[in-house]
């Protein structure tokens, strides 16, 4: 089993991922210092619009360019960190693939694009991948951490370019590149029924209602749409690829470790590959104690001789024994977790800390977990 550092060392793109609200911000980020420190050329870019990315590694604004991250402790240019510009990201993919700048000044105005690159179901996710790519292909990086959206079951990322895919079907394009889409909704639902419910569909998708738009904008991106299944591919490829590692970040709560199976799941069925889990905020309780030992009815006297007013004395005993409950449970989920995990998948865990990480040090905490395994 290869622990983290060689992970690191061994591939080229590191996906942290899981359900939201497990920590996969702070997680992302203290990997990505970790790399950084050992040399390594990194990027670590996060897709939440929130600030926790900037805010722990002491940056004020992140867009849509790298940023590098100064530290005394890091190497001038070794850690940069960037936020999904997804408005930005599809005008640069405008750019690319609009076929004149005239084209290219309509489509941007579209109301029908504005809605699209910022509003559509998929659109944030897959401007991730598109962006990773990039820096991917552009091998100013030895290694990218990406921070993967805060959804429900985390599959978003993955499942984006084929349901975007789908969406811009080639069969689905060529309706609206017909001149008789102009003529409106009445007489297109009459021509073809199918064409109106998916009219509908695209209406309450993004909002807009005006057919010569929509037409207008997948006449003028056609070239975009003829190499899009191309693109698709070469970001399945990519995720597939053995350049790429999955980090799984959960929680030891029963609903994030459901999603996480469903996940480890999925991750398995696309043909990716997991490398590590990190069980993050777990409650340690004391090993090898038992259920008399940590109900302790010794404790609440030794506080009180130790000068603690009887009734504070009651709360931090009842508090104790709640806390060791928590441990218990943390365990004991954890291990049937384990259970299911092949042995070349590194497992870490790190504790629940007193506060949030809101700085490079703090980061750096927590590498005696992630990295040392001497924090148990």
């Amino acid at each position: 089993m290869a622990d983290l550092d060689e992970i690191l060392d061994s591939h080229r793109v590191l996906i942290c991922a899981g359900s939201g609200g497990v920590g996969k911000t702070t997680t992302a980020a203290s990997v990505a210092v970790r790399a950084a420190l050992r040399g390594l050329r990194t990027v670590v870019m996060t897709i939440d619009p929130a600030k926790r990315l900037a805010n722990s590694l002491g940056i004020r604004e992140l867009g849509g360019e790298p940023v590098p991250v100064d530290h005394p402790d890091l190497a001038a240019s070794s850690l940069s960190a960037m936020m999904l510009d997804q408005k930005g990201a599809w005008d640069q993919l405008v750019e690319r693939h609009a076929p004149s700048p005239e084209a290219r000044e309509r489509i941007l105005k579209n109301r029908f694009y504005e809605n699209l690159s910022q509003t559509f179901a998929g659109s944030q996710e897959y401007m991730a991948i598109e962006q990773l790519c990039d820096l991917y292909e552009s091998e100013r990086y030895d290694l990218i951490v990406i921070d993967t959206p805060p959804t429900r079951h985390a599959l978003d990322f993955l499942e984006a370019p084929q349901r975007l895919a789908d969406f811009l079907d080639r069969g689905v394009i060529k309706w609206f590149v017909k001149p008789y889409v102009a003529a409106g909704w009445s007489t297109m639902r009459i021509l073809n029924r199918t064409a109106g419910m998916l009219f509908r569909r695209l209406e309450e998708a993004t909002g807009v209602t005006a057919l010569v738009e929509i037409s207008e904008f997948f006449t003028s991106m056609s070239t975009l749409f003829d190499g899009f299944e191309e693109r698709v591919h070469r970001v399945y490829e990519l995720l597939r690829s053995s350049d790429t590692a999955f980090l799984l970040v959960a929680t030891p709560e029963e609903q994030v470790l459901q999603e996480a199976r469903f996940f480890r799941a999925k991750v398995e069925e696309l043909g990716m590959s997991l490398q590590a889990v990190v069980f993050n905020r777990v409650h340690h309780n004391r090993p090898g104690r038992s259920q008399s030992d940590i109900v302790c009815p010794e404790l609440e006297a030794q506080l009180i001789a130790a000068g603690v007013d009887p009734a504070g004395a009651t709360r931090l005993t009842a508090n104790f024994r709640r806390y060791e409950h928590l441990g218990r449970g943390d365990s004991n989920r954890i291990a049937a977790f384990r259970a299911g995990l092949g042995d070349e998948i590194c497992v870490v865990e790190v504790p629940n800390f007193a506060g949030d990480v809101h700085s490079v040090e703090g980061l750096r905490l927590m590498h005696r977990y992630l990295f040392d395994h001497t924090g148990e």
